[in-house]
């Protein structure tokens, strides 16, 4: 019998049973013509003479590892080793007796790329299903986080003062998005309408096709043509020469009219505001999960007080309670996320996280409204992008308020683990479900769920319901297929309520803002 035995097998093992097996990194090629009893001969290549009675080759010199024996009808089962003796056990084992295979054994035949990719995989989903993250970059965080170490501190001045900053830094960043979001959408609801500024909708959506396709007649009852397309302060600009002209000349009104041309007001690209829409979803989106986590957090961990923080008993180790403190106290002490009181758990939902998901609510909601009423290209782009300013304020009040010692426990926060976390626990059913993954076709539907990952839809899905509400809160259909805005009243007051404010995601009949009937500034002329 001739074999010849990889590099990384272990161990030579020879014994009555016609079994034999390798200890050592080095390759060797056992030929069992040159040793005439197989059960009573070591390799060549080892310098080994044949075992004794007692069943056992000396293996000085060798460098051992796990050992596995290799039976004469192919199966592993383990080898025995006396590392003191400096000698392997060569008796065979009984073969009835129960051995498994050990993880050399399990792994020798397989892929070591692939076991390494079952493996990580298997890391990755645990560490995305089966931890609570606490968002160590926020505010948010923070204001969860400060009052259960003062809890576990029995709340000392110490830690009572950092509670306190930690929810004046909460107050201060839910008052300037709040503030911020409320002047942008009084911009667009109240301070837009004096002067008569019309909803975008799609005029010059179809640019491409005008002056003879759909959705070519601007807000001036004209056609649009690319000559003739201006931005809504300049397009509003040259309607007011025009009709000062006409007030100064009314002999010559008609005159007038006809030679002076202000042009339309319309979209310059009508797909990129459409695109636009989507990034500024897709900016925004990390604020929503992290909300998503944070609710996460609040459900798993134990509705009972648990300490947040902890000494390392391995780091405390002998050191005397009248020695000075190290200066790496995080070595000593750790910090954790744990259970927590159901009434701190009520405070949390009611104080961060309903804020923090309807600032992003409303975020969405006037942002969108504002990108749908830009119609240069250049607006479009910064607009999108400048908008996410406001939801990033909390990041930056984290970062510019909150003391180095905040910041440090932040950092150091040890997540909390998940009990029921359906993931394999051994390499055996990491590498079965690697396996079992390999085994896709084109009719496969998780295929088709790799292709269409649910945030991407979940954010196409945002996207489309808050230019669909963009529609039909502010546009009507036109004989041209396309949508106009409906008409423009004078507001009421310079002011918005709060409440007009607050319910603006909803449909606009709950707190609507109020108008003077009588008085329109703006309805579609007739062609």
């Amino acid at each position: 019998i001739h074999l010849r035995l990889p590099a990384t097998s272990h161990f030579l093992r020879a014994g009555r049973g016609g079994g034999w097996g390798l200890a050592t990194k080095r390759r060797h090629s056992v030929d069992a013509a040159r040793c005439p009893t197989a059960l009573e001969h070591g390799p060549p290549s080892m310098g080994a003479a044949c075992p004794g009675r007692d069943g056992k080759i000396p293996v000085s010199g060798i460098e051992a590892y796990e050992a596995v024996s290799v039976e004469s009808d192919g199966d592993l089962v383990p080898a025995a080793f006396n590392a003191r003796a400096g000698a392997r056990d060569v008796r065979p084992q009984q073969r009835g007796a129960k051995a498994g295979p050990s993880r050399q054994g399990f792994l020798s035949e397989r892929d070591p790329g692939e076991v390494a990719a079952s493996k990580a995989m298997t890391f990755l989903r645990r560490r995305e299903q089966g931890f609570c993250v606490l968002d160590r970059n926020s505010v948010y965080g923070a204001a969860v986080a400060l009052p259960q170490l003062a809890r576990t501190a029995g709340w000392p001045l110490s830690w009572t003062g950092l509670v306190i900053r930690t929810y004046v830094s909460l107050v201060l960043n839910l008052g300037l998005q709040g503030f911020l979001l409320y002047m942008v959408s009084k911009d667009e609801r109240v301070m837009s309408k004096f002067a008569g500024q019309m909803h975008l909708c799609d005029f010059g959506a179809h640019l491409d096709l005008c002056p003879g396709g759909p959705n070519c007649v601007g807000p001036g009852g004209t056609r649009i043509t690319p000559a003739r397309l201006y931005s809504w302060e300049m397009w509003s600009t040259r309607v007011y020469v025009r009709d000062a002209l006409m007030a100064l000349f009314p002999d010559k009104a008609q005159d007038i009219y006809d030679n002076v041309d202000p042009g339309e007001y319309g979209l310059e690209s009508y797909f990129l505001r459409l695109t636009c829409c989507f990034l500024f979803v897709l900016f925004l989106w990390r604020d929503l999960l992290g909300s998503q986590e944070l609710a996460s957090l609040l459900y798993h961990v134990p509705g009972k007080a648990e300490p947040w923080m902890y000494e390392d008993e391995d780091a405390a180790e002998g050191v005397s309670p009248s020695e000075p403190l190290p200066d790496a106290g995080g070595d000593v002490v750790k910090f954790k996320v744990a259970g927590m009181p159901v009434y701190w758990k009520l405070l949390n939902v009611l104080t961060v996280f309903i804020p923090k998901v309807y600032l992003w609510f409303l975020a969405v909601d006037v942002g969108m409204v504002f990108l749908m009423e830009t119609s240069d290209i250049e607006a479009m782009i910064i607009n999108a992008v400048a908008l996410n300013f406001v939801l990033s304020i909390d990041e930056i009040l984290c970062s510019a308020l909150m003391s180095p010692m905040v910041r440090h426990m932040l950092d150091n926060f040890e997540d909390f683990a998940i009990s029921n976390c359906a993931e394999p626990t051994s390499t055996e059913e990491a590498f079965e479900r690697h396996l079992n993954d390999k085994g896709w076709g084109l009719w496969s539907p998780e295929l088709y769920f790799q292709l269409f990952p649910p945030r991407l839809i979940c954010m196409c899905a945002i996207t489309g319901f808050f230019i669909s509400k963009y529609y039909s809160e502010h546009c009507i259909a036109s004989a041209e297929g396309g949508f106009v805005s409906n008409e423009i009243k004078m507001p009421s007051s310079s002011q918005m309520g709060v409440l007009s404010f607050l319910f603006e995601p909803f449909p606009a009949v709950l707190f609507p803002v109020e108008t003077v009937d009588n008085e329109v500034q703006w309805h579609m002329p007739p062609e």
